[in-house]
C-alpha cells in the first residue's frame, strides 16, 4: 500500500529473448499499458514512473518484440491509498473539565493507523490503541489548568490526519463522608448501639459503587471492633453496633471508615462520639 502516486517495478528477464535490441517491455495496469521501456542487457531491470490511480492497481509485465508480444507476467497488486484518516473524538468533550490528573480519549479513526496523542501543554506523548473495527482508547497525564491535546493518525499508506481538544484539570476530589446515628451517650444507659453510615462520590461528584469499605469502632474503654462491606449507590453501612455498659467509661470514642477505591487509593475518614 502506498499514498504516492507513481511506482516502480523491477521485471526479471527469462534467458533466451531474440532480438533483445529490439524488444521493449510493457508495464500494464489490468488492460491498460501504463508504461513502456526498452529492453536491456541484465536479467533484471528497474521499470519507474507507473502511474497509480487511487484504490487497486493490478501491474504486469510482458515483452514486445519483431515477433509479436509475449505473455504477461503474475500481475502485482498495488494498492494506493492518498486519503487521510479521519479522527473522530467521543470523549470527552472539547472544554470538558476533568478532576483527575489523567484523562482518558476515545473515538474512532481508520483501522489499521497508527494513533498518538500529545498534550502540547505538558509536552509529553503516549500511544493510543487502535482496534481492529478503528475504535482507539488513549490516557495521557494532564497539567494543571488548561491542556492542549492533539491526536494523530497515520494509516498503512502513510497519510496522516490530527484532531485537537481541551481539557481543563479540575480541583475536584473523590470524599467519604461518614455519619453516626449517634454522637452523645450516658454511659449509666448503656448498653445502647450506634449505626454508621459512610457515603462516597467520585472527583465529579457522582457516587461510587462497588468500593470496599472497613469501618472501625472504637468506644472508650471498649476493644475496637471492625466491619467490612462494599459501597451500594455509594453508601455502605454498619447497622445497631451494640455498646456493652460493662467496661464502658466517660471519654471520646471514634468511628473510622476506610475506603478502598477502584484504582486502589484509599480514603480514611473519623468521626468522633463521647461517653459521660
Amino acid at each position: 500500500m502506498t499514498r504516492e502516486g507513481e511506482w516502480q517495478v523491477t521485471a526479471l528477464i527469462p534467458g533466451g529473448v531474440p532480438d533483445r535490441r529490439r524488444s521493449s517491455l510493457l508495464v500494464y495496469r489490468g488492460d491498460e499499458v501504463v508504461a513502456e521501456a526498452r529492453l536491456g542487457r541484465g536479467e533484471e531491470q528497474v521499470i519507474g514512473n507507473i502511474p497509480l490511480r487511487r484504490g487497486e492497481n493490478r501491474l504486469s509485465v510482458s515483452i514486445r518484440g519483431p515477433a509479436g508480444e509475449g505473455p504477461a507476467s503474475p500481475q502485482l497488486v498495488v494498492t494506493r491509498d492518498d486519503v487521510a484518516p479521519e479522527i473522530s473524538i467521543v470523549d470527552p468533550a472539547s472544554g470538558a473539565e476533568v478532576n483527575a490528573d489523567r484523562v482518558t480519549v476515545s473515538g474512532d479513526t481508520e483501522a489499521g493507523s497508527q494513533l498518538t496523542l500529545s498534550n502540547v501543554t505538558t509536552e509529553r506523548s503516549t500511544s493510543a490503541a487502535v482496534a481492529g473495527d478503528g475504535s482507539f482508547l488513549g490516557e495521557i497525564g494532564l497539567g494543571p489548568g488548561t491542556n492542549e491535546l492533539t491526536l494523530r493518525a497515520t494509516d498503512a499508506a502513510g497519510n496522516e490526519a490530527t484532531a485537537q481538544l481541551t481539557v481543563v484539570r479540575g480541583e475536584g476530589v473523590a470524599e467519604a463522608r461518614l455519619t453516626l446515628s449517634q454522637t452523645d451517650f450516658a454511659v449509666r444507659r448503656l448498653p445502647g448501639s450506634i449505626s454508621l453510615r459512610v457515603l462516597v462520590t467520585d472527583a465529579e461528584g457522582a457516587t461510587v459503587d462497588g468500593a470496599a469499605v472497613v469501618f472501625s469502632l472504637s468506644p472508650p474503654g471498649l476493644p475496637t471492633n471492625t466491619y467490612r462491606t462494599v459501597t451500594t449507590r455509594g453508601e455502605a453501612s454498619w447497622l445497631d453496633v451494640s455498646m456493652p455498659r460493662d467496661g464502658a467509661t466517660p471519654g471520646d470514642g471514634f468511628a473510622t471508615a476506610r475506603v478502598t477505591l477502584a484504582d486502589g487509593s484509599l480514603l480514611d475518614v473519623v468521626a468522633p462520639f463521647r461517653f459521660r
